[in-house]
């Protein structure tokens, strides 16, 4: 004789099961894209009512990782991964499709990736992600899918080990992509044979890094609700010139490895006020700043109205370079990096307002230098907080903290976060502090920190 309790237990699995049944098979697919669409698939197979669900699911995610296992022989896997690639491209559903991922870790020949990828890019997807560790060049078609077929794209992201994309003509000299909001590429190589426009009406993010342009043209990106810019890694020397026309840009960031040959040109400077400035260069085997000069001056002269920059420079700088570079005349906010003494007493020269200087790594400074130098006006009118970061405790961060000390007529703060592989040399510590504070008695009154 059942027992009340199972009675009562079936009665309410008869209804969950009534509830699920009367969903619409739109939700089951909304219910299934949260899975890999691989279990997507397999899970559709559990219910007669739900066999054919899978096709509604409004973001599909391929990774073919997941169709090998040890297992099972490589080949096979591959052939269930192509099969199963092309399954979905023929029964998904254009009009319900959201996002679309592709996930490429295994050799497959190139002719049938590009016809997976010119499928993808003719589905009117919103979001789009393909990554993959092969170098994989766009056929013609695909090249002309991607520039031709994307104005329902939202977001797209390419990042490939290399890609080589020739851009297609255009009749009217310029490409439209009226819903792109966030563009992300890593590992593209493009290719222009003349003068290109784009238009994207709606982009926020533009991101690329280790991409090229390769043209005799100008490149202009017509972006008016721009905000965010990162550039990392412009290898070719043949790069063309790329102009932004946004003036909304609120984040820029440039990171380059000494061969910095890609002229980045904003076409309204002031628009930048309120941009928050990064830039970052390292020599990466190189060691002469000269075969960076052009472009980089260019780039921070269009920055010279701005209240916030981060300069760090991993390459050797001399002064007489340094001189060429604007007056950043509004800047409030500098964190600088790699740099020496001579080099930060001359960009302080040229930050008259400048109210937190944040350093790190500063180096080749000594007494005489500080002694022979004028000072900056910036040191006696605005500036009130320097930061020291990752201190090694030595001899020339030493002296800088006392020069800022002994000439900061409106210093107030002055903080030093030790590196950790001093923070267990506690003499080393206790002794830069000491002096600090003994000289800091006849000479300032601003307060001193320390972040062990």
């Amino acid at each position: 004789m059942e027992s009340l309790g199972s009675t009562h237990k079936k009665q309410n699995d008869n209804k969950d099961d009534d509830i699920i049944s009367k969903l619409p098979d739109s939700v089951i697919g909304h219910i299934l894209s949260f899975l890999p669409t691989k279990y997507a698939v397999r899970t559709s197979v559990l219910s007669k009512r739900w066999i054919e669900s899978w096709t509604l699911i409004p973001k599909v995610n391929l990774d073919d990782s997941l169709f090998y296992s040890p297992k099972r022989k490589k080949s096979v896997g591959k052939q269930y991964f192509i099969n199963f690639v092309y399954k979905t491209l023929l029964f998904t559903q254009n009009y319900s499709m959201q996002s679309f991922s592709l996930l490429i870790s295994n050799n497959y020949d190139l002719t049938l990736l590009n016809t997976w990828i010119s499928c993808i890019l003719k589905k009117g997807v919103k979001k789009l992600s393909i990554i993959s560790n092969l170098e994989l060049p766009f056929s013609a078609l695909t090249s002309h899918a991607l520039f031709n077929h994307c104005n329902a794209l939202e977001e797209l992201t390419l990042w490939m080990c290399c890609c080589a994309i020739k851009v297609p003509p255009s009749p009217f000299g310029y490409f439209i992509f009226g819903s792109l909001e966030v563009l992300k590429l890593d590992g593209i190589i493009f290719t222009i044979d003349e003068s290109l426009v784009i238009h994207l009406s709606k982009l926020k993010k533009f991101e690329t890094k280790r991409c090229s342009w390769l043209s005799a043209h100008d490149v202009t990106i017509e972006a008016p609700l721009l905000e965010s810019v990162f550039i990392q890694d412009v290898r070719e020397p043949l790069s063309c010139k790329i102009k932004f026309s946004a003036s909304c840009i609120k984040e820029f960031t440039y990171c380059g490895y000494g061969s910095m040959s890609q002229p980045i040109v904003l076409s309204n400077s002031s628009a930048t006020r309120n941009a928050s400035v990064d830039i970052y260069l390292s020599n990466n085997g190189s060691s002469h700043f000269h075969e960076t000069r052009p472009c980089v001056f260019l780039l921070l002269k269009q920055f010279s109205q701005v209240k916030w920059l981060k300069f760090h420079i991993l390459v050797v700088i001399d002064q007489p370079n340094v001189v060429v570079l604007p007056k950043f005349s509004m800047l409030s906010d500098l964190d600088l990096a790699c740099v020496s003494g001579k080099v930060l007493l001359v960009l302080l020269q040229k930050t008259p307002v400048i109210n937190t200087l944040v350093l790190k790594d500063i180096s080749s400074i000594d007494q005489e230098l500080l002694n022979s130098a004028v000072v900056p006006d910036c040191l006696a009118s605005s500036l009130q907080v320097v930061k020291f970061e990752f201190v090694n405790c030595d001899q020339h961060e030493l002296l800088l903290a006392k020069y800022f000390m002994e000439n900061g007529r409106v210093l107030e703060r002055m903080s030093f976060s030790i590196r950790f592989s001093v923070v267990f040399s506690s003499k080393v510590i206790e002794e830069f502090k000491e002096e600090l504070y003994s000289f800091k008695k006849g000479v300032s009154s601003a307060i001193l920190e320390f972040d062990d």
